[in-house]
């Protein structure tokens, strides 16, 4: 197995996103289980202190960014205020998409392909997206007033979600985002119709 060489022209150490997108490079091609750390550090230029220094772990360098996607998702949702909750839900994975997709432009799919594809990590996927799912359902019951372990809001996050995993299969499949505003259209069947429900659980 051949390491890439360190990037020419700024060291690739330097930044946290540099090594970041090096390393889902390396994962990509060889598969979570085959890419050692040693291979990251070599094909980075970086040496084990400032690699655990940015991410304290293989694992770290995997879900970092999900992660702060998650937290972009519950930022926007904050900040959604006073517009129907569908609609807010919607606005806030779209913006905090795009907000993610203008943090690493270059390997943004690269990265969805890795944690969808590779068998090593279905099992820490499949627990990562629930907590993505849970945070559109703790918003909505928060603002529609229900339990936040209700069916109804668990069934919302659940389809969110899903919802939104097929947009970037999709667009991973065609190998580009083609629009990020075509994901908006891509959920707004599934919120308008949730909407529905909702205003109906209120006029109940």
């Amino acid at each position: 197995m051949t390491t890439p060489r360190p990037r020419r022209g700024r060291p690739p150490a330097s930044t946290r996103e540099a090594l970041e997108e090096i390393a889902f490079e390396l994962l990509l091609r060889d598969g979570y289980e085959a890419t050692t750390l040693q291979a990251i550090m070599a094909a980075g230029g970086v040496g084990r202190s400032t690699l655990f220094r940015y991410f304290g772990s293989k694992a770290g360098i995997v879900w970092g960014e999900f992660d702060r996607a998650v937290e972009r998702l519950r930022a926007a949702l904050r900040d959604a205020g006073e517009v129907p909750v569908m609609t807010a839900v919607r606005s806030a994975v779209v913006g905090s998409t795009r907000l993610s997709q203008a943090a690493a432009p270059d390997s943004w799919l690269d990265r969805f392909r890795v944690l969808d594809r590779d068998p090593a990590l279905v099992g820490e996927a499949a627990a990562h997206w629930r907590v993505w799912a849970e945070t559109v359902s703790r918003y909505v019951a928060e603002r529609a007033g229900l339990d936040v372990d209700a069916p109804l809001s668990a069934a919302i996050g659940g389809a969110v979600q899903g919802a939104y995993v097929a947009v970037l299969r999709l667009w991973a499949a065609a190998g580009e985002v083609v629009d990020i505003d075509e994901l908006d259209s891509a959920l707004r069947p599934v919120t308008d119709a949730f909407q529905v429900v909702l205003d109906g659980v209120a006029q109940g």
